[in-house]
């Protein structure tokens, strides 16, 4: 019997985990994938998720940039995010996802890999999970990290009400000289994905290559790969394909239900402007965690506790969608936006990813100066 069963050791969980761990917690990791496993994943570390890491994450961060590009292709616009301290970090996920649940397991968390939930049994007291190494396990509270195919919100019953948006991420060797030409900086280009961007993210000594659609059911991602690549002059020696899906709408039905709390992409908690989901995952992993200590695992008050914390979170996100709709269905008004207010805009989202800004400050205030009144109204006080 545990006092809580984390499902899921990327980021979100691991994190729950090792919080929980702390506080001298019974708890157990439960991970479906033998560790260390390749996850899908740009590994865009950014710092309001760093800031909610282990210090040890810095061991397995690749590439540290200070600066970081933004392309406009259909605009022939280019703006440029400066600081003097990283704007992203670079990681593999494989490495960073092992390293989290090392540090949860060194926290006194039980970890258990492979281990499949393949049943969720929700009872009075307790909720049972059967997984597929035949050893039942039973917990006071069951923390889902599953990712966003989340087999313990389905069988715990939810339907899903999120927004699974395509996104395609290769791995590209490539000669010397268009790697070092692409390493000067990680580069997000819009307007040559219908609805969506691409990127290019290098590696220690690879790079990561992808694009994504806003819109469910695009098509056509991998010609667009293959033309961006192009565009780029990028020539693969090789690759390695993969394909994925990002929930970028939180769950319609809410995230606390009996004694299962959801959080990362099984909640649908990732960046709807950029795809993002390690930093809202390791911050909602957090929510979950504080919500279980504070109410002393007290069913009802952990469900209020946690509806409670995310709330600061999901009327940021509510705002943060306003922006991508603008952003990916409206061309027109995404570049009359850009050429008035282009680095401004850029400065702002990158103090979003830093933590220091929310997307409701920035666009009130870039709102304000486009003499926007009752958009910068809307989102100074929507809640």
């Amino acid at each position: 019997m545990f006092d809580v069963a984390v499902v899921g050791s990327g980021p979100g969980g691991a994190t729950a985990a090792l919080e929980l761990a702390r506080q001298g917690l019974k708890v157990v990791l439960l991970e479906k994938e033998r560790l260390p496993r390749y996850k899908t994943c740009g590994g865009g570390l950014v710092e309001r998720g760093l800031a909610l890491l282990p210090r040890e994450v810095g061991d397995v961060v690749e590439r540290r940039y200070a600066s970081s590009e933004l392309h406009l292709l259909d605009a022939d616009l280019r703006f440029t995010a400066r600081r003097d301290h990283p704007v992203v970090s670079l990681a593999m996920r494989d490495r960073l996802d092992f390293l989290l649940a090392s540090r949860a397991a060194a926290a006194g968390a039980e970890l258990r890999a492979p281990c499949r939930v393949t049943g969720v049994s929700l009872e009075r007291h307790q909720v049972r999970l059967d997984t597929d190494d035949g050893d039942p396990v039973t917990a006071e509270l069951v923390i889902a990290a599953d990712g966003a195919m989340s087999d313990v919100a389905r069988l715990a019953g939810w339907i899903d009400g999120r927004h699974l948006i395509p996104a395609l991420e290769h791995e590209i060797q490539v000669d010397d000289a268009t790697f070092e030409r692409c390493a000067r900086a990680p580069r997000f280009d819009v307007g040559i994905v219908p609805h969506g961007y691409a990127w290019v993210f290098p590696k220690a000594a690879h790079l990561s290559v992808g694009v994504l659609s806003m819109r469910r059911g695009a098509g056509h991602l991998h010609r667009d790969l293959e033309q961006y690549l192009k565009a780029l002059d990028i020539v693969p020696r090789a690759v390695e394909r993969h394909g994925f899906v990002i929930p970028v709408r939180p769950r319609a039905e809410g995230f606390a239900r009996h004694r299962v709390l959801l959080v990362g992409d099984a909640a649908g908690f990732a960046d709807p402007v950029t795809a993002e989901g390690i930093s809202l995952a390791a911050r909602s992993g957090r929510l979950a965690a504080a919500a279980i200590v504070q109410a002393g695992l007290d069913e009802a008050r952990v469900r209020a506790g946690y509806r409670a914390g995310l709330r600061p979170l999901l009327a940021d996100l509510r705002v943060a969608r306003g922006l991508a709709r603008l952003l990916y269905d409206h061309p027109r008004a995404r570049r009359w936006l850009f050429r008035r207010v282009g680095q401004r805009l850029v400065d702002a989202m990158t103090d979003v990813f830093l933590g220091v800004r929310t997307y409701r400050g920035s666009l009130a205030e870039l709102a304000a100066a486009l003499a926007l009144r009752p958009f910068a109204r809307a989102a100074s006080t929507r809640s």
